[in-house]
């Protein structure tokens, strides 16, 4: 019987494939996104949780020079390649701790990562941990509401954020803010993310919008 891939093996695969050809992630418009609301809430040490290459760190200090940004990821490829971040490590969050102290950062983000793993509550148990008191976290995830995922789904189809295999949950907006809640976070906002079209998150996002965006506060 074959040797089944473990999860790391899968996304080194990734990142020494077509992750890392040039303009793999070109138009990509979430990285900028982000990069605004983590200058909003003016951090001065912070977490990329599933940092890859290090590109969303790149941006955030493009806008919010000056600030301290550890990155981890699962993938060591993709740890080789990361630029940006000042200090990296490779983390399993299914299973390892966060090798940071607790009460010792001021913002996590974890964007495109918790539908990954397979206990996302432990997660976020994490982010909380290692969050000063008045810390934020930041997640965005796929928005299984998203109307072209239901229009799939009433095709007789199965969304395509829903048939991922590397994705093992997924959320609309009253599952995650109840995930993030429930781990002790005040909810400070939920809202949506465009590609394009960016001032539709503003309205109907629950709908509207593929990714959602959570800033929860560590009270």
């Amino acid at each position: 019987m074959p040797q089944t891939m473990s999860q790391r093996e899968q996304y080194d695969l990734e990142w020494n494939g077509w992750k890392a050809a040039a303009g793999a992630f070109e138009g990509v418009r979430r990285y900028g996104q982000i990069s605004r609301r983590v200058a909003a809430l003016a951090p001065e040490r912070m977490l990329d949780v599933g940092c890859g290459d290090g590109r969303l760190a790149r941006e955030i200090k493009q806008i919010w020079p000056g600030v301290v940004v550890h990155g981890c990821d699962l993938s060591v490829a993709a740890l080789t390649r990361a630029e940006g971040v000042d200090r990296r490590y490779a983390v399993d969050l299914n299973v390892d701790r966060l090798p940071e102290p607790d009460g010792s950062l001021d913002l996590v983000v974890a964007s495109e990562v918790i539908e990954h793993v397979i206990e996302p509550g432990r997660a976020i148990a994490e982010f909380h941990r290692v969050l000063r008191p008045g810390g934020h976290v930041l997640i965005t995830v796929p928005n299984v509401a998203f109307w072209r995922f239901r229009l799939e789904a009433l095709r007789g189809g199965v969304p395509s954020v829903t048939a991922d295999a590397r994705h093992f949950h997924s959320f609309n907006a009253a599952l995650l803010n109840a995930l993030v809640a429930g781990e002790g976070f005040e909810i400070v906002t939920v809202t949506g993310l465009r590609q394009r079209y960016e001032s539709l998150a503003a309205m109907g996002f629950t709908w509207l919008c593929d990714t959602l965006l959570l800033i929860g506060r560590r009270s």
